[in-house]
């Protein structure tokens, strides 16, 4: 699913509690997990959530899934980093774990879809998803940086990898009333669900679409583009995606990119700032809070620049 455009947003609470080591020491300090550790405790869980006999959200997954997500955000010296991403064993998981985490990623939005959806209160359904805040956060985050660089708000939005629960385009629609906003995915009922979501809510000025990106042309109206963190797994394919937009873009377009940094792209592939198809980088933002996606915003450069 190229476009399967979900997000871990923030760790459980009490998370270094998950995973069984105390975050703060008694003097106050940090205490950080040996190398050996962050490796034999990661291959434990991918072993653990690939033998799950579903991903749907019950309590023995999200158990898994909150201990995954808990290492990966749990800080760490740059040097045990730098040794788990490079192990042999962790490299050659990767792939695969990204895939399980998207997932599960799309069976957690895709039952909150249906709760907002059948509600009575759809609005205050939306609102108790359990990384709503963080959402929130994160959109109002990439917003405004991307508008303090843009030096303009965009009029017409594309969001590539919405997702069954396509909280970013809400949010960008009910606070900003003249963006215009399209969504497409792959997934046919990630589509479904959205337009559904989208329906109970008024969303009006928001639109979906079930359509490849990489078969999508029309992208000359849109002054910013947005690639949610789950769109292409792989690494080319990420850089396939980055040089389509590009080609189809038209000058002066922003890019908005989610991306990972440290041991948080064990959940997502990172996107390489030296492969953005063209695009000219303007700035990268790594949050070291609750919030995991990092940011990557970048333009293509007007004619003569």
């Amino acid at each position: 699913m190229a476009q399967a455009g979900r997000s871990l947003l923030r760790p459980p609470k009490n998370y270094s509690e998950t995973i069984g080591t105390p975050m703060i020491t008694n003097d106050g300090s940090r205490e950080r997990l040996p190398y050996t550790e962050v490796v034999g405790s990661l291959l434990g869980l991918y072993k653990t959530l690939s033998a799950l006999p579903t991903l749907t959200t019950n309590p023995e997954t999200d158990a898994v899934l909150n201990e995954l997500v808990a290492l990966a955000v749990c800080p760490q010296d740059d040097e045990v980093i730098e040794k788990a991403l490079s192990d042999p064993e962790v490299r050659g998981i990767l792939p695969a774990l990204w895939d399980l985490c998207s997932a599960a990623e799309f069976q957690l939005e895709r039952v909150w879809a249906q709760r907002v959806i059948s509600s009575p209160d759809p609005h205050r359904e939306m609102r108790e998803f359990p990384y709503f805040a963080n959402y929130e956060v994160l959109t109002r985050l990439e917003y405004n940086t991307m508008r303090a660089l843009a030096g303009a708000s965009p009029h017409h939005v594309l969001f590539v990898g919405a997702g069954p629960l396509p909280l970013t385009s809400l949010l960008l629609s009910s606070g900003q009333e003249s963006i215009d906003i399209d969504c497409i995915d792959i997934d046919p009922q990630a589509v479904r669900l959205a337009e559904q979501v989208a329906g109970v809510l008024g969303a009006r000025s928001v639109r979906y679409e079930c359509a490849d990106v990489m078969s999508y042309l029309n992208l000359s109206r849109y002054d910013l583009l947005y690639m949610a963190a789950l769109v292409g797994l792989d690494p080319e394919v990420k850089a396939q995606i980055l040089r389509h937009l590009y080609r189809y873009a038209k000058p002066g377009a922003i890019l908005l990119a989610r991306s990972a940094h440290a041991l948080r792209t064990l959940l997502y592939p990172p996107v390489n700032i030296r492969e953005l198809g063209g695009f000219r980088p303007l700035a990268v933002l790594h949050p070291h809070t609750e919030v995991i996606n990092s940011l990557i915003i970048a333009e293509k450069p007007s004619m003569g620049t």
